[in-house]
């Protein structure tokens, strides 16, 4: 994967896209592969700060973060989560920032929880 930034479409149902963008500095491996499987979509969940989905991705935790901010795109690797800081906090232990929000910020605080998300490269 040579770019180092990857343009990605969250797409959550009943709402529309959100504009986002993995990318691989944060955490190459992790996201290499995320890129691999996308599509990768779930139904929306919530946590604390931040809406999520679970997935079928199994790695490790490469470059843990200890902060993240409102649209920053994670992945938590004891869940196989993958989601999206709805405000900036302290996450959980192993978490991997992997993207950020780039638009759509306001989508996706009106995301119901059991709707379908979707992560799709552009």
């Amino acid at each position: 994967m040579s770019s180092s930034r990857i343009p990605v479409i969250v797409s959550i149902e009943g709402l529309g896209e959100l504009e986002a963008e993995f990318v691989r500095f944060f955490a190459p491996m992790t996201v290499d592969e995320l890129v691999r499987k996308m599509p990768i979509e779930g139904f929306l969940a919530s946590w604390d700060n931040a809406v999520y989905i679970v997935t079928e991705i199994s790695r490790g935790a490469e470059k843990p973060t200890q902060k993240l901010k409102k649209g920053d795109i994670f992945y938590w690797p004891p869940g196989r989560v993958l989601g999206i800081a709805v405000e900036e906090h302290t996450p959980r232990v192993q978490t991997v920032k992997v993207g950020r929000l780039i638009s759509g910020f306001e989508l996706l605080q009106q995301a119901r929880q059991g709707s379908r998300m979707r992560f799709l490269q552009r």
